[in-house]
């Protein structure tokens, strides 16, 4: 079976990772202040909520991990297409480079700790992906 590879377009803004206790709101103010074409993912598990946004946004009062860079995986990619998230991070993963993936219905945003974006960058280039 071949690896799928991907082409990967980069958000402009340096990202945060937010962490909040599982029983927190969402910060209302996030979702109407962000600018419509930046990535802001909001996960909730029984355990957390995490927050991914623009550094420039980060909600007060969370557990913060940053700065991180985004690349998007941009789709549609269709359900039945396997392998795309372990094509992006297996050849990381090998680098001991770090890596935190949040999926949309369309796509993949692979973020990467922004000391390590250009190690990143060529090392998906090196396994077949268009990094842009």
């Amino acid at each position: 079976m071949r690896t799928p590879t991907v082409e990967l377009r980069s958000f402009p803004d340096d990202y945060v990772i937010a962490r909040f206790p599982a029983d927190s709101p969402v910060p209302g103010e996030l979702l109407a202040a962000h600018p419509i074409d930046a990535f802001v993912s909001f996960t909730r598990t029984p355990q957390e909520v995490s927050i991914v946004c623009p550094v420039e946004l980060a909600p007060a009062g969370a557990e913060l991990d940053g700065p991180w860079v985004g690349l998007y995986a941009g789709g549609p990619i269709p359900f039945g297409l396997t392998g795309v998230v372990a094509s992006l991070v297996a050849p990381l993963a090998a680098a001991a480079c770090p890596v935190f993936v949040v999926s949309t219905f369309d796509g993949d945003v692979l973020m990467v700790p922004a000391s390590d974006s250009d190690r990143a960058r060529s090392i998906l280039a090196a396994a077949g992906h268009a990094v842009n």
